[in-house]
């Protein structure tokens, strides 16, 4: 996936902050409640052709790339929640609760999500140092 924007600020001699345009369809969803009001983003790319502040540059990130931190945050937890449900239900019955077992069930899910998302909070630095998952400024671009 490649996008245009504007260098705003050189972070070191390796990384750039980078203000994007959101594509159009992005607006629409109001799922980063900004909706159409705030369609720029500042991210921290690689900058591996020296861009300098001004610059309008090709950011780069490998659409696989994208799908797997994708899978990271909404995936894993989703599988975690369905997890505790139908495992909790589960071992709550075998072990003879007979009450309130889909209440118990859900507190169970919503308690493995909760882990879950801190888990990948905790790991979160790890997962900024990797570069598989940093944009890359590829190109400067002519005006």
């Amino acid at each position: 996936m490649i996008q245009v924007g504007k260098v705003i600020e050189i972070l070191d001699s390796n990384r750039a902050r980078v203000l994007m345009q959101k594509h159009a369809a992005c607006g629409e969803c109001g799922a980063c409640q900004h909706g159409q009001e705030n369609m720029s983003l500042k991210i921290i790319a690689s900058n591996e052709v020296k861009a300098q502040v001004g610059d309008r540059v090709e950011v780069n990130l490998e659409t696989q790339n994208v799908l797997g931190a994708a899978f990271i945050a909404y995936v894993i937890p989703l599988i975690a929640l369905l997890i505790g449900i139908g495992g909790g239900s589960f071992l709550l019955k075998k072990i003879g609760f007979k009450e309130h077992v889909e209440t118990y069930a859900m507190i169970i899910g919503f308690f493995l999500t909760a882990t879950t998302y801190t888990v990948i909070r905790l790991k979160e630095r790890s997962f900024k140092k990797n570069k598989k998952y940093m944009p890359i400024i590829s190109k400067i671009v002519e005006e």
